[in-house]
């Protein structure tokens, strides 16, 4: 009867922790935390500033994220610049060969490490 007892309990506890394991499994990559926002720097250059969980590293040091952009604008230097509740605000710099209009709307993807690629409407707000 004890051997039963104990046969028992390990297939529930098994039972109990297979859900939790699934999830955890499915949900270790990194999410956007909300809207990416754009500042017009000049002419050509503007800044993008996203929050996300916190990014790994690759081996050279750069942070381990994809950023393009459907116009082909150039996305360089990304980097953290702070933080937003829990999540880490970054910072990267975009660069166009043609100007770039205040009020436009840009399509950004966002490919994070682990997580599927984030397609965005971002709006180019102009310089304070």
């Amino acid at each position: 009867m004890l051997r039963r007892t104990a046969l028992t309990t390990a297939l529930l506890a098994t039972a109990a922790l297979a859900p939790a394991a699934a999830h955890a499994a499915s949900d270790h990559g990194a999410r956007l935390g909300g809207q990416p926002t754009m500042v017009q720097v000049d002419a050509h250059h503007a800044t993008l500033e996203f929050a996300a969980d916190r990014l790994p590293r690759t081996a050279g040091g750069a942070v381990d994220a994809r950023i393009r952009f459907a116009g082909g604008q150039r996305v360089s230097g990304l980097t953290p610049v702070g933080r937003h509740g829990y999540d880490v605000r970054y910072r990267a710099k975009v660069t166009s060969p043609s100007a770039l209009r205040a009020g436009a709307k840009y399509t950004v993807r966002i490919s994070l490490p682990g997580s599927a690629t984030v397609t965005r409407l971002v709006t180019l707000h102009a310089a304070s």
